[in-house]
């Protein structure tokens, strides 16, 4: 569904029907998962919204954004955010590529998804924390092309990781690429994915607020300032549709 200047597939089982026949044909693609955060900076940043809008597939990390939509087109859409997909795939027999964050915390994934009773073929790159321009893309696609992945879970944080994954999706032969921000810290227990609902919201940012207040804060109340004009912007849009 293009939506908000972007595209997003509300049904999970669309977007697990476009990840699994792209690792089963050793094709690549890439996923940006649509939060708060990456919806806000696409509606500033053409250049980053291109992106977005040039990803395989890409699914709905926010229930407030599922609850717009829904309030303007009568739908009945849900998010299904990073932390969900990521546990959904993390636990199936495909090759694992964990590229970023720290490999403590890749440790800590290894040893659950083990606790589980499940063998996987599970690898971590690291990548040095540099300006996302001076990565070497050639030589990180070079060890990402000897591994030969069926998935790349990228946790760099947004808007970092999809930038990432877009300069270096032409140099790479195969994989679904994730831009998956904090799903590595949801899955570990360090955060709380709450799937309970209070009002048609899940409320999950709160617990991020109390943990990183000033990076969290400054997230919520950029796309607080922006979500009126996106929400009006898009029942224009509906209206016009409707008359045509």
């Amino acid at each position: 569904m293009n939506i908000f200047n972007i595209k997003i597939e509300f049904d999970p089982k669309v977007l697990r029907d476009t990840i699994e026949h792209h690792i089963e044909e050793k094709k690549k693609a890439y996923v940006c998962v649509v939060d708060a955060n990456v919806i806000t900076i696409a509606q500033k940043d053409l250049k980053y919204r291109e992106i977005v809008k040039n990803a395989t597939i890409n699914t709905c990390d926010g229930s407030s954004i599922a609850k717009m939509v829904n309030k303007i087109y009568g739908t009945d859409y849900h998010a299904y955010n990073g932390p969900e997909v990521f546990e959904y795939y993390i636990e199936r027999p495909y090759k694992h590529l964990l590229l970023g964050n720290k490999a403590s915390k890749v440790e800590q994934i290894k040893a659950k998804v083990k606790e589980k009773g499940v063998e996987l073929d599970m690898q971590h790159l690291d990548v040095p924390f540099v300006p996302v321009e001076e990565f070497d893309y050639e030589g990180i696609a070079k060890q990402i092309n000897e591994i030969k992945p069926d998935i790349v879970w990228v946790s760099l944080g947004a808007p970092k990781q999809e930038t990432f994954i877009s300069n270096i999706f032409p140099y790479v032969n195969q994989g679904v690429f994730f831009g998956i921000g904090a799903a590595f810290n949801f899955y570990t227990g360090d955060l709380h994915n709450n799937k309970k609902e209070v009002g048609g919201l899940r409320l999950i940012w709160l617990e991020r607020i109390f943990k990183e207040p000033k990076k969290q804060l400054k997230r919520v109340g950029n796309y607080l300032l922006v979500m009126p004009r996106m929400y009006r912007e898009e029942r224009k849009r509906a209206r016009q549709n409707a008359l045509k």
